[in-house]
């Protein structure tokens, strides 16, 4: 069996014994079988989500740990400066995780289970308003934190998740999992998933796009 024909299942590791190029092409192998899994309609869910948020003048706030922190911080760039030069009009949107000042203040004064919800607190005001919360793990404390900060004050939580989607697939209103129990592919998948949401939410602003 060539690499171009390997099937390991998605969370399967790879055979290191048949050298890089085997561990590469059985990766980009699983990444793809992974993104196949998504299902659209969840993912149209959250594009809806995001509209009605965007049309109500509603805020968006992201927020993760580790690599989900640098998604939720990249998402800012397409979801605050592209849609403002896409759609014409601005768009309040931020990541939880992008001022060390205020993570390091919750964190040192309080908890740091409490560096999201803290800052939640401030920014989610209403039901128009949504909290994307990145957690591969879907267990991690400061993200579920914040989540229950979004019920609580009636926005619209959105979770995107992987390992089955843990703890943050039963409290947020509105998910995405990706199934596969390996940090960096679960990764690679919300960041595309960012992309694909993004690019469609674009596209509805512009009237390219039906719902």
């Amino acid at each position: 069996m060539t690499a171009a024909t390997i099937t390991r299942p998605p969370d399967e590791l790879p055979d290191h014994a048949h050298g890089t190029q085997n561990y590469v092409s059985d990766y980009l192998s699983r990444l793809q079988q992974l993104l196949a899994r998504v299902d659209p309609a969840d993912v149209t869910r959250v594009v809806d989500t995001l509209l009605a948020c965007y049309e109500r003048g509603g805020r968006l706030v992201l927020c993760g740990n580790g690599g989900s922190a640098t998604t939720a911080s990249h998402l800012v760039c397409d979801f605050q400066k592209n849609v403002l030069l896409e759609g014409g009009r601005p768009w309040e949107v931020v990541a939880l995780t992008d001022s060390p000042s205020l993570i390091t203040a919750w964190g040192n004064d309080t908890e740091y289970a409490n560096v999201f919800a803290g800052q939640a607190r401030t920014w989610l005001r209403n039901e128009n308003d949504v909290l994307i919360a990145i957690s591969a793990s879907g267990n991690s404390p400061n993200v579920l934190r914040a989540i229950e900060v979004a019920n609580e004050v009636g926005a619209v939580s959105v979770g995107w998740s992987g390992y089955g989607g843990g703890k943050l697939a039963d409290v947020a209103r509105v998910n995405v999992v990706v199934h596969a129990r390996n940090m960096q592919l679960v990764e690679d998948v919300h960041m595309a998933l960012g992309h694909v949401v993004y690019s469609a939410l674009r596209d509805r602003i512009k009237g390219l796009l039906g719902a």
